[in-house]
């Protein structure tokens, strides 16, 4: 689902009426659980719609659980309900029945699930079943260009923009808030009839406008322009707009574009592994110094185009995921396949063993369980890219293929992505003879160990991406890559896999190219020097056992961001909490990193401290993490972190959580709380810091609404109108009044104005599920804290 904190979508404009009615829908319609669809024809802007009710800031309050998933015409069954699982849940389901334990998870909770594009009948059927349906005002949204996919819902068709509204969207595309030259509207009025009153054409037209001096007269020789095409002269249809859109590309940004068709309908893509495909397709030229930055530039080019739509952005604006319309996507796939830039091969469909005409790229989509012949492509040819989508994450008992045939037909291969497949790790003796590839992800299957040597003559390779699971060991580090900028490695279930020796790392030579290390394992003793040889590494990712020493890692002076994680198999705590300082030997972090995430660490008030003085660090994440002071965290006023702007807390087992001081945060943006359901009170100073745009609580059971709705108001006293609070899926049972809860708390201290006896106080901290702390102790604590934030 995007990011509900962007702060960079554009004013909602259009379906106004259709919102209140819909919002209206889900919270006061009946106890029965209610479905809503909502249709229209492409371009609409269904989604979109669907999306700003789902943010709604009264809809998300009002339900216990949320989730949104994109259906699409071709679909996993199973993968759809583990994505609702997770957002509904918080985790993922590896073995067992998702649909079963996806039902469990949603008995008696008030939920909204949105599901996105769905186009069929049966479909429905299929996922309806796992809903339960209860007296307690659950809402399922549908978005389906199908009228008829569903019976027995509250049907919303939207209409075509009136001239007004594609008027105000073009205004809003070019001016970004700011106020339009009167002598510009009778024209822009002009342009705007010509966009058939679909969205998706006024945001593609708004960007070629975007390009033209903003005068009258160049806005007329605009619209004489776009009235010389005969086919434009009935108005602009989807296709002739992206069609006009993309012939005003570059040469690299058309190809950067028509690389969409390769991945899966409505599929959500990462933009950290689309920007490294790209690099190793050649879009964007590996010689220039920030190469990455300028494939970063190229997507945002195409953002800024309406060609390719934001699905989620960083803290900082940065985007994360991206989606394309299906418009957008059926003009790719007819492009490419004029171009002979890309085949598609769908998996259930029959395999035809010859090709009238020889693609440069293969993309094979992979649904359900189909089986899969041992040699995917049965023909020869010249072909340089293969990919497969979706991704296996685990390959339990599922076939494993040999792989043979890849470097026996495709010398030439500069991309191999064969992840939607196991493959057994004799294949890496075959790849290690395609001297020409530059991207390599595989998802290994075996046992035994791969060792580090065995990919050496791909000296051109610049992205390696290898998963295994269970009884194969990879090691830590491959040999002899001198142009590999980002090595992944990801081995789960660590603590079975064997550990043979590996060669010394003295051995190794180093990189001074290589940006990213992302291991699912930890560095050793062994590994002490390892880090030496990587002097311009930029992202560290590893597990963090005790065993482990960092005490080197303050000379990587171009780290930005750094994961350590104690979370082997899924279990943060299996091999206790390791301790920052004293454990891990982590005293000092280079200056330049800006992200930290830790999960599963213990940290001290001096590791804090240690953190906090970073000069760079905008992120922070605390995963799983304990405090040396136990149940609390307290942030003392000579703890600053003075350019942190995001932070997140999550599944903390803290009960108290203080701050002294709006003076330790004075850049902090975001905060997000997620399943911290033991945290009796958020810090109400956060109400006083004027730069807080976003409070999200999710899952914190403890935490009741209005508590929380207090540091809302405190920040509009102070005159911060941005500072947006939400709370998802709080538990009902917390939900009493912050008057009663004060009432409560003085009775503690056996205050005569309320004659509350402890038994109620004892009642009440009984309704918030106190755990792990003695009563009195815990009573204690809370009523210190509530009477400090009243008082002070």
């Amino acid at each position: 689902m995007p990011n509900i904190s962007n702060p960079y979508n554009d004013k909602a404009v259009g379906f106004k009426k259709e919102a209140e009615t819909i919002i209206n829908q889900l919270i006061y319609g009946s106890k029965e659980r209610e479905v809503v669809l909502i249709t229209g024809m492409s371009g609409l802007g269904k989604t979109t719609l669907a999306r700003r009710v789902y943010e709604e800031k009264n809809v998300a309050n009002h339900f216990d659980n949320r989730a949104w998933c994109i259906v699409s015409q071709e679909y996993d069954y199973k993968d759809l309900l583990n994505k609702i699982y997770k957002q509904v849940s918080g985790r993922e389901i590896e073995i067992g029945n998702v649909a079963e334990e996806l039902r469990k998870s949603l008995m008696g909770r008030r939920y909204l699930i949105v599901l996105d594009d769905i186009w069929s009948v049966k479909a429905w059927e299929e996922l309806n079943r796992v809903f339960p349906s209860y007296d307690n005002r659950s809402r399922i949204v549908l978005t389906s260009r199908q009228e008829k996919v569903v019976s027995d819902a509250k049907h919303i068709c939207l209409p075509f923009f009136t001239v007004d509204e594609s008027w105000e969207l073009l205004q809003v595309k070019l001016f970004k808030g700011s106020r339009c030259p009167g002598e510009l509207e009778n024209v822009g009025r002009e342009i705007s009839k010509k966009c058939g009153g679909l969205p998706l054409v006024v945001g593609l037209v708004a960007d070629l406008l975007d390009r033209v001096e903003k005068s009258e007269q160049m806005w007329h020789k605009f619209l004489v322009a776009l009235n010389s095409y005969p086919e434009l002269r009935g108005g602009i249809l989807s296709n002739d707009a992206i069609k006009l859109s993309y012939h005003r590309l570059s040469y690299n940004l058309k190809d950067c574009l028509l690389y969409f068709a390769a991945f899966p309908k409505d599929k959500r893509i990462d933009v950290s592994n689309l920007i490294k495909l790209w690099i190793s397709e050649g879009f964007i030229d590996i010689k220039e110094e920030r190469v990455e930055d300028t494939a970063e530039y190229c997507l945002n080019h195409l953002v800024g185009s309406n060609l390719i739509m934001v699905s989620e952005r960083k803290y900082d604006g940065g985007i994360l995921s991206c989606v394309v319309h299906d418009l957008v996507r059926d003009f790719c796939l007819a492009k490419v396949k004029e171009d002979n830039f890309l085949h598609i091969i769908k998996m259930e469909d029959k395999l035809n063993p010859t090709l009238k005409c020889t693609p440069h790229r293969i993309s094979f989509h992979r649904y359900g369980d189909n089986e899969i012949p041992n040699e995917l492509v049965p023909w020869n040819s010249s072909i340089h890219t293969l990919l497969g989508y979706p991704k296996v994450y685990r390959n339990n008992g599922a076939k494993v293929y040999n792989g043979s045939w890849v470097a026996e037909k495709f010398e030439h291969l500069t991309i191999l992505d064969l992840e939607f497949i196991g493959v057994d790790k004799l294949i890496l003796s075959e790849i290690n003879s395609l001297i020409h590839l530059r991207y390599l992800a595989l998802y290994l299957c075996g046992c035994g160990s791969v060792s580090p040597l065995s990919l050496q003559n791909l000296k051109g390779l610049i992205t390696l991406k290898l998963t295994s699971y269970k009884d194969l060991h990879l090691p830590k580090y491959f040999w002899n890559m001198k142009s590999l900028r980002h090595m992944i490695i990801h081995h789960y279930d660590c603590d079975s896999c064997p550990t043979l020796p590996t060669p010394l790392i003295e051995t190794f030579s180093g990189s001074e190219v290589l940006q990213t290390l992302d291991l699912k394992t930890s560095l050793s003793t062994r590994d002490e020097h390892l880090l030496r040889k990587l002097p311009y590494l930029k992202y560290l990712s590893c597990l963090a056992l005790p065993s482990c020493s960092f005490a080197e890692i303050d000379i990587l002076h171009h780290l930005q961001s750094l994961w350590l994680c104690n979370n082997c198999n899924h279990n943060p705590h299996k091999h206790g909490n390791p301790h920052l300082l004293e454990d891990l030997k982590l005293t000092k972090f280079p200056s330049s990193i800006k992200e930290i995430n830790l999960e599963g660490i213990t940290l001290s008030s001096s590791a804090i401290s240690v953190i906090a003085q970073l000069s760079n660090l905008e992120a922070l994440i605390l995963a799983c993490c304990k405090f040396e002071e136990g149940l609390e965290w307290n942030v003392d006023e000579e703890t600053q972190f003075h350019k942190l702007k995001y932070l997140q807390l999550d599944h903390l087992d803290i009960i108290i959580w203080n701050i002294c001081s709006e003076e330790s945060f004075p850049c902090l943006e975001q905060v997000i709380l997620d399943y911290c359901d033991k945290l009796l009170v958020v810090p109400y100073i956060l109400g006083d810091i004027l730069t807080l745009k976003l409070l999200n609580l999710r899952s914190c059971q403890n935490i009741t609404q209005s508590s929380v709705e207090k540091i809302e108001k405190a920040g509009r006293y102070i005159g911060n109108e941005l500072l947006n609070v939400e709370i998802i899926s709080s538990n009902p049972e917390t939900g009493c009044e912050d008057k009663r809860a004060d009432q409560y708390l003085k009775g503690l201290k056996g205050n005569p104005e309320t004659g509350c006896e402890d038994k109620r106080a004892d009642q009440y901290l009984k309704g918030l599920k106190v755990k792990g702390i003695r009563s009195e102790k815990a009573k204690e604590l809370l009523f210190c804290r509530v009477e400090g934030n009243r008082n002070g």
